[in-house]
């Protein structure tokens, strides 16, 4: 990993710029490098552990507490994939899932998950990605939050959702990611989506009425 911090800073550079404070912006670089190394564990405390320069509470608050804009940070790093990747990659809409024991992290429920290939207890996140035939990079996402999440306000206020977060279909939101990165000014490409997608008369109109090919 310190044969690679260099570049690793080099690339983070412009990303990490919309994060302000210089102090912040080192300790993104930090985290990802936690997150880099080996080791199952990919909590604060067992991360910090494994760095070198590895501070517990000031990456605790970077994630937790920093007031920075995740959507700045995304959009600079979509922008730079974008430059990454051949002329014919397409959009492609998919869903990722996480496996989850208990009943409290936000937007877990019995539903379908494709990480176990089956009807279980997870969170699952609708995804845009830019891919071609032989890879793909992830460039936006949003977290699925089931109706039983969305009308339970107790359960909203203990786990801290935003009250203009509500409920909304997969499909409305994979369309809500499309509109994000167009206004991020990426190209326009060829939409590509399972049939949990394209059996839907609606979301294959709103890509037409986007102009967008699919």
């Amino acid at each position: 990993m310190e044969r690679f911090r260099s570049k690793l800073e080099a690339f983070l550079a412009d990303v990490v710029r919309s994060m302000g404070r210089k102090e912040r912006r080192a300790h993104a670089e930090q985290y990802l490098r936690g997150l880099l190394l080996e080791g199952e564990r990919k909590s604060i405390q067992p991360m910090a552990s494994r760095l070198p320069d590895g501070d517990v509470q000031a990456l605790q608050q970077f994630v937790n507490q920093s007031p920075w804009s995740y959507r700045e940070v995304r959009a600079s790093l979509a922008r730079k994939m974008e430059k990454e990747f051949v002329p014919e990659a397409y959009w492609i809409i998919d869903e990722v899932s996480f496996p989850k024991q208990g009943k409290h992290s936000v937007g877990v429920a019995r539903q379908y998950c494709g990480a176990l290939g089956k009807t279980a207890n997870c969170q699952v996140a609708v995804t845009l990605d830019l891919g071609t035939e032989e890879t793909s990079t992830p460039l936006d996402w949003a977290l699925y939050l089931p109706e039983q999440w969305a009308q339970d306000p107790a359960r909203r206020k203990k786990a801290g959702i935003p009250e203009e977060v509500t409920f909304q279909a997969k499909p409305e939101l994979a369309l809500d990611l499309i509109d994000e990165v167009r206004s991020w000014g990426l190209q326009d490409r060829l939409v590509l989506a399972d049939s949990g997608y394209g059996d839907s008369y609606e979301f294959r109109q709103a890509l037409r009425g986007r102009g967008l090919d699919y």
